[in-house]
């Protein structure tokens, strides 16, 4: 049984690893995302 729990631990803290992970390539490619369009919207407003 103590066993079984200490593979569980394991389990939830690379789970917990890997959703934050996920989340900081979310956050980043959001970022970027909203800069590419900024960009672009300021190409479009000076070059109209």
């Amino acid at each position: 049984l103590r066993m079984y729990v200490k593979v569980e631990l394991k389990r939830f803290r690379v789970v917990k690893e890997v959703g934050r992970i996920v989340m900081n390539v979310r956050i980043f490619a959001c970022y970027q995302l909203i800069e590419v369009c900024q960009v672009s919207y300021l190409f479009i407003y000076c070059y109209k």
